[in-house]
């Protein structure tokens, strides 16, 4: 499954327009193996049996039959139609004691029978899920001997109401199970509220995302001689923040769930980020204050930047207070700067066009004030305006990677990659900078029966 998300390309002042609905398809496997093993699980050892005297010849004859029909091989499961057919082999041995007629009439025998089964999975609107059994057998090898000249005993047809009977119950057991053991409805009413509370975005301090379901889609279940497949198809709402977190949602009900094809291929994730600006502000500081910026002036003076302060500084316009130190001569003397300018994105890195930049002459020499307002160190500055969101991205996806393969809920495991995240579009407003993420990875999950 891919990974995939549309946005806008250039990265504009203005505010983000109303996010649009994300959607997700995510395939499903659940293995044959376990399938087998619980729908083996649901069938005993022992079919039927048989302990009771039985008389013949109108009366004259009594005979003791002892017996009983078991499993006698390997379960197999194999696609069908729309479902699995399920075959068992079983054996019956039986030994049948005339009464007061000597010993040497006691006989043993056998037989041999096959149960098959068409198993359809049902999946309803209401998040309940089972099976449909129609079970059947038949006799390979029949339950009659000829005790004597003209005694011939049908224990085919004492056994044939036990094995019926028993075949109910297996189905009936079989639905049971299915629908205790997929336990569909409890797994996703656990996902889905646990996929509507904000969450900590990993790789990034301060950094949280909340998905907010809207809708849930499932294809009815396919089948491979390894695996039973469905796809589960989500629409949702996605943001993102660094800064400030979402307060956690009342738990909301499953919404009906529609059976048919998702819509779109993999994930369609558009995901606004709102970077708050104070940790914004963290970011810009910890890029610059690892470089040190010579200025091309007399005396080489150098800049080193202490702090960087982010705010809009109005409409569209973001202004970074730049506290820093000039270096030159022996001495350090601190100066603040106002680089103010319109926000653009190239690749990870956020810089500022239209720049403008303003120092505040409070405790500023005139030689620095000079140097400062010189056209070149103005240039230099506006170049400098800038932070690289790459590193916090690669954490993010690093710490995400990380997780995988991740326990979604008992017996669900999601297994994939996340091969890339990037940022595509900025704008800015009074509580911080607004952008639009991109990612692309692969995502399925597995699902064991019990």
């Amino acid at each position: 499954m891919i990974l995939t998300v549309t946005s806008p390309v250039s990265a504009v002042a203005s505010a983000l327009p109303a996010p649009a609905l994300s959607s997700l398809t995510l395939p499903i496997t659940l293995p044959m193996s376990s399938l087998k093993a619980a729908a083996l699980a649901r069938v005993p050892d022992i079919l039927a049996s048989i302990d009771q005297q039985q008389t013949f010849a109108g009366g004259l004859i009594t005979v003791h039959l002892t017996g009983e029909v078991r499993r006698s091989g390997d379960l197999t499961l194999t696609p069908d139609g729309d479902g699995l057919r399920l075959s068992l082999p079983i054996s019956a041995t039986f030994r049948a004691a005339p009464i007061g007629l000597g010993d040497f009439l006691t006989r043993d025998f056998k037989g041999a029978a096959v149960i098959t089964a068409h198993v359809t999975p049902v999946i309803s609107e209401d998040w309940n899920a089972g099976v449909k059994v129609q079970a059947d057998y038949h006799w390979t090898d029949p339950l009659s001997f000829e005790l004597m000249k003209g005694v011939t005993i049908q224990v085919q047809t004492l056994i044939d109401p036990q094995l019926r009977a028993r075949l109910g119950s297996i189905s009936e057991g079989m639905n049971t199970a299915a629908r205790s053991g997929l336990k569909l409805r409890e797994r996703a009413t656990q996902l889905w509220g646990q996929l509507a509370q904000p969450w900590t975005l990993p790789g990034v301090e301060g950094g949280s995302a909340q998905i907010r379901p809207q809708g849930l889609t499932v294809t009815p279940l396919a089948f491979t001689p390894d695996a039973a497949t469905l796809t589960l198809g989500s629409s949702f709402l996605a943001s993102a923040s660094l800064g400030t977190r979402p307060a956690p949602v009342p738990a909301s009900p499953l919404p009906p769930l529609k059976i048919g094809v998702p819509q779109g291929r993999g994930v369609q994730l558009l995901l606004p980020v709102s970077l708050a600006y104070p940790q914004l502000s963290q970011l810009a500081t910890q890029y610059a204050a690892r470089q040190e910026f010579p200025l091309p002036l007399p005396f080489r003076p150098a800049l080193k930047v202490q702090d960087i302060a982010l705010s809009s500084s109005g409409p569209g316009h973001l202004n970074a207070a730049v506290r820093l130190s000039v270096r030159a001569l022996g001495l350090s003397i601190p100066a603040t700067v106002d680089v103010s300018g319109t926000p653009h994105l190239e690749g990870t890195v956020l810089t500022l066009e239209h720049v403008t930049v303003k120092t505040r002459p409070s405790g500023v020499t005139a030689r620095v004030l000079g140097w400062l307002a010189d056209a070149r160190v103005q240039t230099l500055l506006g170049k400098q305006a800038r932070f690289d969101l790459g590193p916090a991205l690669e954490g993010a996806r690093a710490s995400i990677q990380a997780r995988l393969p991740y326990t979604a809920a008992p017996g669900v495991t999601l297994a994939g990659r996340v091969e890339h995240l990037a940022l595509k579009s900025v704008s800015v407003d009074t509580a911080g900078v607004l952008a639009l993420a991109e990612a692309q990875g692969t995502l399925a999950a597995r699902v064991e029966v019990k």
